[in-house]
């Protein structure tokens, strides 16, 4: 009996199991898996579940230049050379609005696509990126997590489902957001290079190579000290498999901008496109530390976060999938709310949280930090914790274990 492209994704690990990892990652001729061949023609899978892409802003976006105060006492004297002026701000609500160079987000705000969480962070926070990021990424600010949330969401949520894509890492590094002792979660930059194989390689020897991996890596043939590696020898090989059996309708009808977010994206429409069964993607757009001559970086780096998801949910609607996809942008904390002396700004704390999506409940959650009320560093005070957005993306979105993830119940938001 033949084996669907999804049958295959969804079923991989429990085929390997009942081969006893016996079967290799056979090669016809052209290079291709032949279960992959075999696959064409079969009946369209059916409609994914909910999706949930991650975008990581690193080096602490300063989300008072990114959703701009600009009627809040307190902004203009702060910021003499950094302000944006009142008309050059998105205008959201008479007090806020969004910075120029994110008029995609603005349009989808208008259209009631994006929701804003304001004054998003934690108690006692931390300004080193190091131990910020960690923070967000265990979602555990009182302690050093060995787990992140999203490896802890997977193994408590999507246990029962054997698909090695089921989670992704887009890019070219791993992330502790989804460390964990139970799952593995690939790391890809491009379609073409995730193999195991070089694809030049003659079929007969690609066979020899992929037998060789799997005896390697067979917990039969191995100890008990290297079961682990075995474990995920074997997931790296299911990975690849389900990556190369893929579905190619992806049809590229958008211009997506040539930066590495932008690629990014476009990966994650076209992995969707072939039916992948992903739940969560995680992705990363760099540079946001901007301790000196802030003003033109910080406006290249949002225009080009911009444009990216601009283009990305045009690929979505024109690959029928963006009712599915759910984008949260997040950095590791915000910036000082008074400039500094090198035209930049200095390791701050809470900031907006951006969550879009065409069935996200658009508009302004939280309040806005007071800019004169802050704490002795000069810094702004959370007024909503982060473990909450993790919370209501969960459980109202991925409709998964949020306690189980969080350890426990927080206030859930209602963006979706």
């Amino acid at each position: 009996m033949n084996m669907s492209r999804r049958e295959f994704i969804v079923k991989g690990t429990a085929l390997f199991a009942t081969l006893g990892l016996g079967g290799p990652f056979l090669f016809s001729k052209s290079g291709q898996p032949l279960y992959a061949e075999s696959a064409g023609g079969q009946e369209a899978a059916p409609a994914d579940p909910t999706v949930l892409v991650v975008i990581q802003l690193t080096g602490g976006n300063d989300g008072i230049n990114t959703l701009i105060p600009y009627g809040l006492g307190g902004y203009f004297d702060a910021r003499p050379t950094l302000a944006m002026r009142e008309h050059e701000v998105l205008d959201v609500d008479g007090k806020v609005g969004l910075h120029p160079s994110l008029k995609g987000l603005y349009s989808m705000y208008e259209q009631g696509r994006l929701a804003i969480v304001q004054g998003v962070g934690y108690p006692n926070p931390d300004r080193s990126h190091f131990r910020s990021m960690d923070i967000w990424q265990t979602a555990e600010p009182d302690k050093l997590g060995r787990d992140g949330w999203l490896g802890r969401y997977v193994a408590s949520s999507l246990s029962g489902v054997h698909n090695p894509l089921k989670a992704l890492q887009i890019g070219n590094i791993s992330n502790k957001a989804f460390d964990s002792d139970e799952v593995n979660v690939p790391v890809i930059q491009t379609l073409d290079t995730f193999r195991l194989v070089d694809p030049k390689t003659p079929s007969v020897e690609q066979n020899r190579i992929a037998q060789a991996f799997l005896d390697m890596y067979d917990p039969k043939r191995q100890g008990v000290q290297l079961q682990v590696a075995c474990r995920r020898g074997v997931e790296a090989y299911e990975s690849v498999a389900a990556i190369q059996s893929l579905g190619s309708s992806y049809r590229n009808k958008v211009v997506y901008p040539k930066t590495g977010i932008g690629k990014d994206l476009q990966l994650v429409s076209q992995i969707l496109t072939g039916q992948s069964g992903t739940r969560v993607f995680y992705a990363q757009l760099g540079g946001f530390d901007d301790h000196a001559q802030e003003k033109q970086q910080h406006a290249k780096l949002l225009e080009d976060l911009d444009v990216a998801v601009t283009a990305f949910y045009a690929d979505l609607e024109e690959q029928g999938l963006a009712d599915r996809v759910v984008t949260l942008a997040f950095s590791e904390f915000g910036r000082r709310v008074k400039e500094n002396g090198s035209g930049g700004t200095d390791h701050g704390t809470a900031a907006p949280v951006f969550v879009m999506g065409n069935k996200v409940k658009g508009g302004l959650y939280g309040v806005y930090p007071s800019l004169t009320n802050v704490d002795r560093n000069g810094d702004l005070k959370y007024e909503v914790d982060f473990r909450s957005v993790y919370h209501t993306l969960i459980d109202r979105w991925l409709q998964g274990d949020a306690k189980g993830t969080l350890a426990k119940t927080y206030e859930n938001l209602g963006f979706v």
